[in-house]
């Protein structure tokens, strides 16, 4: 439709009561509504942002779990290792109960309860025999304090047993406590020597002090600082050559969360020698089972106890 324009003398087009130049746009912000492409824009975004949110939650309760088996496998072996601390720190000396060299020395004459010449401290990784090498095993001989009689010992010990199921298919290191009671009567039937085979004959009913740990280490060193690097050392009062007691002893072991665990003991072809593959010297390349199923999940835990 035209219309005249007076003014000028010529006609002007009327524009219609509907452009066709109006967008799809106008009109459907006219209805209130969104284009397709808006529509799936604002999709994307959505999904993105859903995608990151779920990835930061996913990441939060990976941390939160790796945190609960830290503090899970803490727990256990910090237990572990009060009580070797306590355990130690009441090591026998000497063979005499009451010392007949100290000061003042006992009246001539006066009966003294005497223990026979004993291996009263000895790292011997022989006692029990584990199915890979580079656990280490420590015995001793401490004072009962839960009895009356001066004369009366415990004889105590530690080491990691390869514990498997019925099918022996599947197996886990287990952190054990050797105990035996021992009187002074007990001590004297010995005869005139109780070496470490007699006194620690460690079995599969001693108590499980934690689960899950492996590659229990023993550090000795002696009075100047410097390490004993003897293997097998032997406190033996009975020996042409006595060791001396080291001044003081680190012990460390790698421990690992029940959970963690479980994950590990379901795969039935984990050995024993992948659990102690980093243990052994010189470290051999990492089996797969060690570097993807153990060393992630891997903690270790020190203490050092002077004597």
């Amino acid at each position: 439709m035209i219309r005249p324009n007076k003014k000028v003398g010529f006609i002007l087009p009327m524009p219609r009561e509907r452009s066709t130049l109006r967008s799809r746009r106008a009109i459907a912000l006219s209805e209130g509504g969104f284009t397709l492409v808006e529509l799936l824009i604002a999709t994307g975004i959505t999904v993105i942002i859903v995608v990151m949110l779920g990835w930061m939650l996913g990441s939060l309760m990976s941390s939160a779990t790796h945190t609960t088996q830290r503090v899970d496998a803490f727990r256990d072996a910090r237990a572990a290792l009060q009580m070797m601390e306590r355990d130690l720190s009441n090591l026998i000396r000497t063979q005499w109960t009451p010392d007949p060299f100290s000061s003042p020395t006992p009246t001539p004459g006066t009966a003294q309860p005497l223990t026979v010449p004993t291996a009263y401290f000895a790292l011997d990784n022989t006692l029990y025999a584990d199915p890979a090498a580079g656990n280490q095993q420590l015995y001793a001989l401490v004072a009962a304090r839960t009895t009356g009689s001066s004369g009366d010992v415990c004889a105590v010990g530690y080491y990691c047993r390869w514990d498997t199921d019925q099918n022996g298919s599947r197996g886990r290191y287990t952190l054990r406590r050797f105990f035996r009671a021992l009187t002074l009567s007990d001590m004297q039937g010995f005869g005139t020597y109780a070496g470490e085979s007699v006194l620690y004959t460690p079995g599969l009913s001693d108590p499980v002090l934690a689960a899950y740990v492996w590659n229990l280490k023993i550090t000795m060193y002696d009075s100047g600082g410097a390490v004993i690097t003897q293997n097998s050392y032997i406190c033996d009062p009975n020996a042409s050559t006595p060791n001396p007691l080291p001044a003081a002893i680190e012990i460390s072991f790698n421990a690992m969360s029940p959970d963690a665990a479980r994950t590990v003991m379901s795969i039935s072809n984990v050995s024993a020698a992948d659990w102690m593959n980093a243990a052994l010297v010189p470290i051999p390349s990492p089996t797969p089972n060690y570097q993807g199923l153990i060393l992630p999940h891997t903690y270790q835990f020190r203490t050092r106890i002077n004597f």
